[in-house]
């Protein structure tokens, strides 16, 4: 039962573990002087985002009965995400840069030089709990995990092996 819900997170782990976005962050900070502080602060806010989010899901749906409505609900939440990548897309494609015209640098792109570790920590927790990517993924693994009926101490192992999985990306360049 617990490898079976392993393969049915792997995908949303292996997701969150292959955006862009905070890889370039902590490469772009492990660029900076304050490459030693930083970096581990912003991978343990990366992975505390994560543990956030997956223990707010795990509380709200541990609460709901076991009931096929229960499972319905949580089947629909996923594909209510699904939906969201497509919106999130489409606003995406839309708002790209005309031919030959440069895309601008975000803003925490160009102040991550000056970031301290207690912001790099912060900007790690964002990137990975409220990035709509990561916490879209980040939810629909947590459902899955929630789904399977595991025991509390098993779906805290299975959180925990998710966290891993999709922070090996950003952990590993630290």
């Amino acid at each position: 039962m617990f490898s079976q819900v392993i393969g049915d997170f792997l995908p949303s782990a292996l997701g969150v573990a292959l955006s862009p976005i905070p890889i370039i962050a902590v490469i772009l900070m492990l660029g900076t002087p304050r490459a030693r502080s930083d970096g581990p602060a912003f991978a343990a806010g990366w992975m505390a985002g994560m543990i956030a989010v997956a223990a707010v899901v795990l509380v709200l749906t541990s609460s709901a009965d076991t009931s096929s409505t229960a499972s319905d609900s949580v089947n629909w939440v996923q594909v209510g995400i699904g939906l969201l990548f497509f919106v999130l897309a489409a606003k995406q494609w839309k708002g790209r840069p005309a031919k030959g015209e440069v895309a601008e640098m975000p803003g925490w792109m160009q102040a991550i030089d000056e970031v301290e570790p207690g912001r790099a920590f912060v900007l790690g927790a964002a990137l990975s709990g409220l990035n709509p990517k990561n916490l879209a993924l980040t939810l629909a693994a947590t459902a899955t995990i929630s789904q399977a009926g595991l025991s509390t101490a098993d779906s805290v192992v299975a959180v925990l092996v998710f966290v891993i999985i999709a922070s090996i990306t950003v952990v590993g360049s630290v």
